[in-house]
């Protein structure tokens, strides 16, 4: 699945989601029918484009119920989404895919919603895609030829052991390899280096 694919999908998830109901508000009216419905006689006097466009109102892709397959797109957008590990580039990639399909501009939701710019907004949107495409890309099989090993332990055993873990040994082990200049703890680089000059004037001595 290519970049492009996955964009058009979210975008048509976006304009599913705008048709699905909206439990947050309140309730509407029910028994009130608030529409107004026009009879033969009030559209006698209409020109012919407005009685098509009454006529046909029905088949408006906006007012059409969401098919089956719309709802599986939907569904299939918010199982992709979940790919992209960080919160702030999934809420930024649908913010834009609903921008795409209509709803709030993509640049007011940055700066009033999240409070960024849209060049953040945009980069958030394009890394959620970029996790996506990888996640799509890699290869799915991968490690899944490795099998239990009934000699070796496979479940975790990490609970019980301390953090500090205290190794025992013998009074007469040798030092370890981080503890060989142990010995230059007291180390005097001054009396070294008068002890050298001392050694240095005793053989001139002996020369001459």
């Amino acid at each position: 699945m290519t970049e492009e694919q996955i964009v058009e999908i979210f975008i048509k998830a976006a304009e599913v989601d705008r048709k699905l109901p909206n439990n947050a508000r309140p309730a509407t009216l029910k028994a009130i029918n608030h529409g107004y419905v026009h009879d033969t006689a009030d559209m006698n006097g209409w020109f012919a484009e407005d009685k098509h466009d009454a006529n046909w109102a029905w088949l408006d892709p906006n007012k059409l119920r969401n098919s089956r397959n719309d709802m599986g797109i939907w569904q299939a957008a918010m199982e992709m989404i979940k790919l992209a590990p960080n919160e702030l580039h999934r809420r930024a990639l649908w913010a834009w895919a609903r921008s795409e399909a209509g709803g709030q501009a993509f640049a007011k939701w940055c700066t009033t919603v999240e409070g960024v710019s849209r060049q953040v907004g945009n980069y958030r949107k394009r890394a959620a895609l970029l996790h996506i495409d990888r996640a799509f890309s890699r290869k799915p099989l991968q490690h899944n030829e490795n099998v239990a090993v009934d000699d070796f332990t496979n479940d975790p055993e990490n609970e019980h052991i301390p953090v500090n873990i205290e190794v025992w040994r013998s009074e007469d082990a040798r030092p370890l390899a981080c503890a060989f200049d142990t010995d230059l703890d007291g180390f005097d680089w001054a009396a070294a280096q008068n002890q050298r000059r001392r050694e240095r004037q005793a053989r001139k001595r002996q020369a001459a």
